[in-house]
């Protein structure tokens, strides 16, 4: 804008920017940051119950620099989702397909809009304090799903977590990138704890309300009944070993029990006439961190659970 006003008075016709350039340095980037490290201690890389693959630990890392585009649009397309927490209020729950209801057709805002994922350099992640726990994230280019869309993510698959996650110890995690080659991601470093392990399981009461068809009562480990802490969650039906109806996520306090009304999940879609209900549970432990001009990046731990429960 200042170089806008000082052409203007300088009277110097030569300097001035035409519309098209005046719009774009109008337009304030937005730099969007994430590291999630998902851990799923129980699984065994083997074929879940809805005959999937599910690897026991799952890292992906992207850095985004966005001019001229809606950040919800954004945050579809390169999947870095609004934390449920964020939105809703518990106890509370929608059709998880809701929570990414955007617009991905929408019209850009700027004449050339940019998004660009930014290469942050070698990426080293250390989970506890063995060996086993130490890797290098590898790097890749990003699919250009949309024209104006380039870079790189990072991701990671592992068929097992460190001992110390599966043994419920407190487990460290710490994220190091040695920064881009340019100046557009210097190095960092951000440190997390892996959530406690939830343990999800029913007594003989919740099973009995369950089958009278009015709640779902379930109980986990490690919540507290005055905390402002809260836990995610995702129901879906099963018949077979096929997801049926619409799959929901919760969001309840981490109390160490829940209850839910049957009749409001099946209004939202849950199908209760299948053969069996999977909730996953998840705690999250959220850090923010600074890395240049990527201001409040997170990195966020997260551990999910399960627990199917039978329906017939």
């Amino acid at each position: 804008m200042l170089a806008v006003v000082s052409a203007g008075m300088g009277g110097c016709a030569g300097d001035e920017l035409d519309p098209a350039q005046a719009a774009e340095a109008e337009v304030e980037p937005l730099r969007l940051g994430r590291v999630h490290v998902l851990l799923e201690p129980d699984a065994d890389a083997a074929l879940d119950l809805e005959g999937e693959y599910v690897d026991p630990l799952e890292i992906t890392a992207r850095f985004a620099f966005v001019r001229g585009l809606d950040e919800d649009f954004v945050r579809v397309n390169i999947d870095m989702p609004v934390l449920p927490t964020e939105v809703l209020a518990p106890p509370g729950c929608v059709a998880s397909d809701t929570l990414t209801a955007v617009d991905t057709l929408g019209a850009p805002s700027a004449d050339i809009p940019e998004l660009h994922l930014v290469d942050a350099g070698e990426l080293r992640m250390q989970i506890g304090d063995d060996s086993e726990g130490a890797f290098e994230v590898p790097v890749s280019l990003m699919p250009d799903l949309l024209p104006y869309m380039t870079g790189f993510e990072y991701r990671y698959y592992g068929e097992q977590v460190p001992s110390s996650v599966s043994d419920g110890t407190t487990t460290a995690v710490v994220v190091e990138a040695r920064g881009s080659q340019t100046e557009e991601l210097p190095a960092f470093r951000a440190e997390g704890v892996v959530p406690p392990a939830l343990r999800p399981h029913v007594v003989e009461s919740d099973l009995r309300e369950l089958g009278r068809g009015e709640a779902l009562v379930f109980h986990w480990a490690g919540g507290q009944a005055d905390g402002d802490d809260l836990v995610t969650l995702r129901l879906t039906g099963l018949a077979g070993n096929e997801p049926v109806g619409s799959e929901l996520t919760c969001v309840v306090a981490d109390a160490g029990q829940t209850r839910l009304s049957l009749e409001s999940l099946r209004t939202l879609g849950l199908s209760l006439d299948a053969d069996a209900l999977r909730i996953t549970m998840s705690r999250l432990q959220a850090t923010q961190f600074d890395a240049g001009d990527f201001v409040g990046s997170e990195l966020f731990v997260e551990r999910r659970e399960r627990l199917v429960l039978p329906l017939r």
